[in-house]
């Protein structure tokens, strides 16, 4: 009996899973935003693992103030936060995009929430071109 009720939640969130990745890529600027993401997101790792590579000391500048200077030294090995800071939204965000499944408004909520990670990305990136222009040049 309690086998029978666990394989029913299963099939019934595998259903509603399925439904929700076919409203997803089924609606054209979703698949435009993901891919954009994900480009994003890789160009963000391979700054990020080049700014790793070519510093020279042990210490790595990561944020400038106008006012008072450099006020965040960290390890080289903090650059990668940043990606995978921006990885966790893009993950986090599809979760819950699918996780509240197609509704009556699920292109709209869809849209809003690839925006935000596109936008999340592009902030990310700048975050990291700033970095680099900040130990390197």
């Amino acid at each position: 009996m309690m086998y029978s009720k666990l394989y029913e939640r299963f099939y019934s969130w595998r259903t509603k899973a399925a439904a929700a990745l076919g409203e997803f890529f089924v609606y054209w600027p979703n698949r435009f935003y993901l891919a954009l993401s994900l480009l994003l997101q890789a160009v963000s790792w391979f700054l990020s693992y080049y700014i790793f590579k070519n510093l020279t000391g042990t210490l790595l500048v990561l944020h400038y103030n106008v006012d008072f200077g450099i006020n965040w030294i960290g390890d080289p090995y903090n650059i990668f936060y940043f990606p995978l800071i921006s990885l966790n939204i893009l993950v986090i965000s599809l979760l819950v995009l699918f996780i509240f499944g197609p509704s009556k408004h699920f292109r709209f909520q869809s849209n809003v929430i690839m925006v935000s990670v596109l936008m999340s990305n592009l902030g990310i990136l700048s975050a990291l071109v700033l970095v680099y222009l900040m130990n390197f040049k």
